[in-house]
């Protein structure tokens, strides 16, 4: 994710610098940049370049700054209001399609305070449609209908939900359970049902591509790349299943543990040339230097993910290193 974090004051500049220091740490966190003062305009200017924007000033500072840019609960990052005295951080936009909630969450963890969030769905316990699409990487076919099948849930009422048997880690999600009827079927993605048999009652979720990208020392058993593997998606609270591929480099290729891991996975690995990875750039890559000097590109883990999670997708899980495994994660952009 990339967070923007914005002051309005001295001690509100502190705070972001405070905030910056965690996030940088946190491998989900792919860009943290500060701003100070100047908020109409440097939000303005970039908000769509951001998944989370975090303002530490008045929330009516914020919701005036935003109001004539904000479009759509589909497109729009999320917006949190901390207050300067730490005790409160606000999800004041896109709580859930957008993440907002959860990043509340995650900055009031940061700085001690209580996350103060105002959706239906959650003060009930249950999880919206699009959450759910937020903390899976679904792409959503119907968003019209995402108030109507979210009104019901959060009455008491479940959906039925239809989901292919990959995603039977659903049924043991009790925020899932409480919220929808589970139907398994054939096809490839998920649909959530309203009632009635109307065409137009039904909407979709279609998974984006989730790639993780491997490189390793020489040698390393399967078990460590496997432990690797899980550890990477345990920072994104996905499951192996929501796991589509795996990818590494030609010159990876024949490493044992790396191989031993994919079939315990039961995943595929796709290769990735060398020249494929020399002529790759991405805003999300960090070089290696050791990795540069070694093989002559900029890293293998990094750009093998985003190669074949598909045209301009996203790191979603910077480089991490597990005792001789490096991981990163990148999904598609649909």
């Amino acid at each position: 994710m990339r967070f923007a974090i914005i002051s309005v004051t001295k001690e509100g500049q502190k705070l972001a610098s405070n905030i910056e220091l965690v996030l940088k740490n946190d491998p989900t966190v792919i860009k943290v940049d500060l701003f100070h003062k100047n908020v109409k305009d440097t939000v303005s200017n970039l908000f769509n370049d951001y998944d989370c924007w975090v303002a530490i000033m008045a929330t009516g500072i914020m919701v005036r700054s935003i109001c004539p840019i904000i479009k759509s609960k589909l497109n729009d990052p999320a917006v949190l209001v901390v207050a300067e005295n730490k005790k409160h951080v606000i999800s004041l936009l896109s709580g859930h399609m957008g993440g907002g909630n959860k990043f509340s969450i995650k900055i009031a963890g940061v700085i001690g305070a209580v996350p103060v969030i105002t959706t239906a769905t959650d003060l009930n316990g249950k999880m919206g449609i699009d959450s759910l699409a937020n903390q899976y990487w679904f792409d959503v076919k119907q968003p019209h209908l995402i108030k109507d099948i979210n009104q019901l849930i959060a009455e008491n009422e479940k959906v039925d939900l239809y989901i292919p048997s990959r995603f039977r880690f659903l049924e043991n999600h009790p925020l899932v359970t409480r919220s929808y009827r589970i139907h398994i079927w054939e096809k490839s993605f998920i649909r959530a049902s309203l009632p009635g048999k109307e065409f137009d009652k039904e909407l979709d979720l279609y998974p984006k591509r989730i790639v993780a990208g491997l490189g390793s020392k020489k040698g390393v058993a399967g078990e460590q790349v496997f432990f690797a593997i899980r550890s990477a998606l345990q920072h994104l609270h996905l499951p192996l299943e929501r796991l589509d591929a795996l990818a590494t480099a030609d010159l990876k290729k024949d490493e044992e543990g790396i191989i031993d891991a994919a079939s315990k996975s039961d995943l595929s690995i796709e290769i990735v040339t060398l020249n494929e990875i020399a002529d790759f750039k991405h805003v999300d890559c960090t070089p290696s230097k050791l990795v540069q000097r070694e093989f002559g590109v900029q890293g293998v883990s990094e750009p093998v993910s985003l190669i074949r999670a598909g045209e301009n997708s996203r790191l979603i899980l910077k480089k991490t290193a597990y005792n001789g495994v490096t991981v990163a994660i990148a999904v598609s952009t649909n």
